[in-house]
């Protein structure tokens, strides 16, 4: 079970709404059963909307007065709405896994941005109440040997701590450490630490001409690195390294490439799916797009290059490490997932230096 929270300001007050979401697989088929119990505790009288984001190749069923959206083949989008009325409101659904992946929902999105989530795992869950169960047992059966005076017998509650982490985005050089594949785009729950960034979006923006100026106007005096992409509405910190729960943070960089600021080829990786899922649009770009770095206080901007094709990015297989080396000028390659919803190839963009130029970062 996942259970995905968030809070939005409005006029009338915060509203607090929270998901459980149960995924069943059915047995000897291809489809599954989604269950979510949703509710929201606010002073406003107007119902909530929430989006879920599904990986599945069909809806078999929707709730009612549930709105269905298909971004792509493999990718579904269900808004509904939440009634303030507090309390606990269940509906279901049902769809068909994409290829046979039984992770069917990817995130949950309030307000156009993603909810923060949290998994229950109910083998833990299970096994930690079968243990409180057996000694509550064990302690009724000695108190019932007991003489007649030991009447109350007392346990002990059984608690468990969060594990706790904390990392920073790039600010110092970092020591190289080799890689060996491309990384794969997998369902991680989010930190609850925010960063800025814009929303994901289920349709594609359009780039207006004050875009990238709007992009750039509110990068903050952090000492951070920051990626902008006017074609993708993207602005995020870059943080150092590729795994997963880096991922969650913002854009990763390879540490096996060439550090943001420097000569040569400088290689980036961002999910396609996963919160925060920063390159979900990455195959709209388009040849001499944009790909600006802020490193200290420089602006590096890069312009995305065509292949011998002629188009924006290649495909690539996951273990394919030659687009991180040296392409005979200094250069950002992009990385993600595809398709969308699978992590069977890679989609990458190459983008080479243009011009360095001072930058003024916001106060």
């Amino acid at each position: 079970m996942k259970r995905y929270s968030a809070s939005l300001l409005d006029p009338a007050g915060t509203r607090h709404v929270e998901l459980r979401v149960r995924t069943k697989a059915s047995w000897g088929s291809d489809a599954s059963t989604v269950t979510v119990q949703s509710r929201v505790r606010t002073e406003a009288a107007q119902s909530t909307p929430v989006a879920l984001h599904l990986r599945a190749d069909a809806m078999r069923s929707i709730p009612i007065g549930s709105v269905t959206a298909q971004l792509t083949p493999s990718l579904h989008e269900v808004t509904f709405t939440i009634s303030p009325s507090g309390e606990w409101i269940t509906s279901s659904f049902a769809v068909t896994r994409s290829r046979g992946d039984k992770r069917v929902v990817t995130h949950a999105l309030l307000a156009g941005r993603a909810m923060t989530s949290s998994t229950v795992n109910r083998k833990v869950y299970v096994s930690v109440s079968t243990m409180v169960a057996t000694l509550l047992l064990l302690f009724g059966s000695l108190a019932v040997s007991k003489s007649a005076r030991d009447t109350t017998v007392l346990a002990d509650h059984i608690t468990t701590a969060p594990l706790q982490t904390s990392d920073s985005t790039i600010d110092s050089p970092a020591s190289t450490a080799p890689v060996t594949t491309i990384p794969i785009t997998t369902t991680v729950a989010p930190p609850a630490q925010k960063f800025s960034a814009l929303p994901a979006k289920s349709e594609f923006p359009a780039m207006e001409s004050t875009t990238e100026q709007e992009l750039l106007a509110d990068i903050p005096n952090d000492g951070k690195t920051w990626i902008v992409i006017p074609r993708l509405h993207l602005r995020m910190h870059i943080v150092s390294g590729i795994s997963d729960d880096r991922l969650a943070l913002g854009v990763g960089w390879y540490k096996a490439s060439q550090q943001p600021g420097s000569k040569g080829n400088i290689g980036l990786a961002g999910h396609r799916t996963t919160f925060p899922a920063p390159f979900f649009f990455l195959d709209k770009m388009r040849v001499a797009d944009s790909v600006i770095l802020i490193v200290g206080n420089e602006l590096h901007r890069y312009l995305v290059k065509a292949n011998e094709a002629g188009e924006p990015y290649d495909v690539v297989q996951p273990n394919n490490m030659g687009v991180l080396a040296y392409l005979g000028y200094d250069s950002v390659t992009l990385t993600t997932c595809t398709p969308i919803g699978t992590a069977n190839q890679r989609l990458v963009v190459h983008a080479k230096l243009m011009k360095r130029s001072p930058f003024e970062r916001k106060d």
